[in-house]
């Protein structure tokens, strides 16, 4: 069993000149975290993936969330940071199965789970591997190559129906300076 939908994010908005230091949930300083910026975007995703409105979701509540761990190779906190805001809101709610077991080079062993889930599945990810991982999805559609360093602002979709996988991504528009123009 597949799921019906598998979403992907790249994690929220992370410390560089522009977004300032990267910081802890609890203000203190950690490079290997999300920037000011990133947390706002944390905290409007909660929202944008579970909305107060049920006629308003288009299907996008995940019953299972995966977010990349850190490890020895990759200390990032970020994918995780991303989605606790959401993961903590659907706990109140429903049922969510949360996984951060893999890391972010583990892209064959994180997709062979996710075909194992159920409704619908969102992954939060290291922009850069989030081509690839869909490439680990037998027959899955063809996705832009890169996924652009600057785009922190889109939801990549892939749907199944009749046992096909199609794409088609959806514009957050959550913060000043979100872009609706799709990822090429």
């Amino acid at each position: 069993m597949a799921p019906d939908r598998i979403m992907f994010i790249r994690h929220a908005e992370k410390p560089d000149a522009s977004a300032g230091l990267g910081i802890e949930a609890d203000g203190k300083a950690d490079e290997e975290s999300l920037a000011v910026r990133g947390w706002q975007r944390a905290g409007a995703l909660a929202r944008f993936f579970c909305p107060i409105d049920e006629a308003r979701s288009e299907r996008l509540t995940p019953a299972t969330v995966f977010a990349a761990g850190n490890g020895p190779a990759s200390k990032s906190k970020r994918s995780m940071q991303t989605v606790t805001p959401l993961v903590a809101l659907l706990r109140q709610t429903s049922q969510v199965n949360y996984i951060t077991a893999y890391l972010k080079e583990d892209g064959a062993a994180l997709m062979t789970d996710v075909l194992t889930q159920r409704g619908i599945v969102l992954i939060a990810w290291e922009h850069k591997v989030l081509p690839p991982l869909i490439g680990h999805i037998p027959g899955a559609p063809a996705v832009p190559a890169a996924w652009p360093d600057e785009r922190f602002d889109m939801v990549w979709i892939l749907d199944r129906t009749d046992g096909r996988w199609s794409f088609s991504q959806r514009p957050q528009l959550l913060l000043a300076g979100d872009r609706a123009e799709p990822i090429r």
